[in-house]
């Protein structure tokens, strides 16, 4: 629009010139000059209307510059904060019409009243159904919250209920004992009478079971139990069936008699692979079924101890693992002993405390070997020995597995050697024989030397004192020296063999064990 004005004024110059020149150049009269001036006066008023405007045009112009510089920034403002949330532009363009309209109806004025107010009228149901039908969430946390308080009152009580109700059962057997006196014939006291009652009331240690099946017709607190167990079992399948893994694992732990402690439970729970955060609703269900352990007097079966474990064990929750052994919320058995003691030797910065947990399990499950076996890894060697002769249930394969699993030098020492004043538990030829012939050799070879090395009888003294190693295991052992390039020490083993008063030794010893007596003869020829 300015551009036009001004165009329009430069025309009206260019001509007002023109005919100023033309007027010049053929001597106008007074007449004709009166007119070109009159003519003049309104040029000059035009163009300072125009002047005018156009100045007001480019104040307006300049205002409405800001005000869309303005615009401009607070939109850039708000796409750098909406950038993430926004659809991509490909997908924005590709819009044809409103949800729910067919694209004549989208252009339809009458279609889209109607659409208006079917939506006002659908957000008004909803308002309203918001209004009278739900409630905030936390209404639902407060609940429950108060629920497993009223749980853990309820099981409080019902240890002080199961307690007066033990106490009356033996107030009744006594207060029939006195009745029964009182109407026999008295030929005996009461003490004398009451005394077997006596003696039974003080031997009844518990009176029903934590739901009481039989009750007195009487008696207000009678349920349903069948009922009862069946709504809790339901309970359980609606929450696990709406992914409410963590409350569907509280509902188990809180369970009357432990019904859902069960493998299928289990397995329902380790099939889950899809959840929310980061611990597994399989993990949630032994935490839950575990810290249960006072309210089910019992603890969880030992293939189900053995997978909850192996779950704390595989998300590194070797914290969980210590509390279940240590408050023995656990079953114990020989094969979750070796699942933490493998952990513990995968896992070498935790090896100590794994070993620890690994032989109280071992401990408990009656597998001495192992349990010594997790002392001499931690280099506890004088507990393990402290231990082995303690218990007293050691044979020869059981020192043999741990030479085998841990052929420490000084564990050798200790098992072939005098230990505080007791016997040697193992032979020192055996030991060696077992050690050369398992991929043991250079430490069988090692000690046959510290033999040679610790003086010139040594080796015939350990030769001729070694009752259990026969000729035949001494002979093998020399030719395993040979065989691997160790001839000085086979020299000395023959030696001592072939060096006897008349070529050949009878010795003779009686040793006692659980068969009997046993005849040991060694001959050297």
């Amino acid at each position: 629009m300015s551009s036009g004005i001004l165009f329009t004024g430069m025309c009206l110059i260019r001509s007002l010139r023109m005919q100023q020149h033309t007027n010049i150049s053929s001597h106008p009269s007074k007449k004709s000059m009166k007119k070109t001036s009159i003519f003049y006066v309104k040029g000059k008023k035009i163009l300072c209307f125009y002047r005018g405007r156009i100045d007001l045009i480019k104040q307006n112009t300049a205002g409405l510059e800001a005000q869309l510089q303005a615009v401009r920034n607070s939109r850039h403002v708000q796409k750098e904060q909406t950038e993430e949330t926004l659809p991509p532009q490909e997908d924005i363009f590709h819009i044809t019409s409103i949800p729910g309209l067919t694209l004549q109806e989208s252009t339809n004025v009458e279609d889209l009243c109607k659409h208006l107010r079917k939506l006002e009228k659908k957000l008004k149901d909803l308002k309203f159904a918001k209004e009278t039908k739900y409630v905030p969430v936390q209404v639902k946390i407060n609940i429950i919250q108060e629920i497993n308080q009223k749980m853990q009152q309820w099981e409080v009580l019902d240890m002080v209920n199961k307690q007066l109700r033990l106490r009356y059962k033996r107030i009744q057997i006594l207060a029939d004992a006195v009745a029964a006196w009182g109407y026999s014939d008295k030929s005996v006291s009461l003490t004398e009478y009451i005394l077997p009652s006596l003696t039974e009331a003080i031997s009844l240690k518990e009176v029903g079971t934590l739901w009481p099946e039989i009750l007195d017709a009487d008696d207000p607190s009678a349920i349903n139990e069948p009922a009862y167990l069946l709504e809790y079992v339901e309970r359980f399948n609606k929450l696990f069936d709406d992914k409410q893994y963590k409350e569907a694992a509280i509902h188990v732990a809180n369970c009357p008699r432990g019904i859902l402690h069960n493998l299928e439970i289990m397995e329902r729970f380790k099939a889950v692979t899809e959840y929310e955060g980061h611990i597994s609703p399989l993990l949630q269900f032994f935490e839950a079924v575990m810290s249960s352990f006072s309210a089910v007097r019992h603890s969880p079966k030992a293939k189900m101890s053995l997978e909850g474990v192996e779950c704390a064990l595989k998300q590194n929750r070797l914290d969980l693992v210590i509390h279940w052994v240590i408050q023995q919320r656990v079953t114990c058995c020989e094969e979750l002993g070796d699942l933490i003691y493998n952990y513990g030797d995968t896992e070498l910065r935790r090896m100590d405390t794994c070993m620890g947990l690994a032989q109280i399990v071992y401990d408990k499950c009656n597998v001495p070997k192992k349990a010594a076996l997790c002392m001499c890894m931690c280099g506890q060697i004088s507990g393990a020995m402290a231990y082995i002769h303690d218990c007293k249930k050691f044979s020869l394969d059981d020192y043999l597995f741990l030479l085998n699993k841990c052929p420490n030098a000084e564990l050798i020492q200790c098992l072939t050697h005098e230990w505080n004043g007791k016997p040697a538990v193992l032979s020192t030829g055996i030991a060696v024989l077992w050690l050369i012939s398992n991929d043991h050799e250079e430490t069988g070879f090692h000690l046959l030397k510290e033999i040679c090395d610790s003086g010139q009888d040594a080796m015939q003294q350990t030769i001729l004192n070694d009752v259990n190693c026969t000729l035949e295991n001494w002979q093998e052992i020399a030719d395993k020296c040979n065989t691997h390039n160790h001839n000085a020490l086979a020299d000395s083993i023959f030696t001592v063999l072939t060096s006897q008063e008349g070529g050949t030794v009878i010795t003779i010893t009686t040793e006692a064990d659980n068969d009997g007596a046993k005849l040991i003869e060694h001959i050297f020829l």
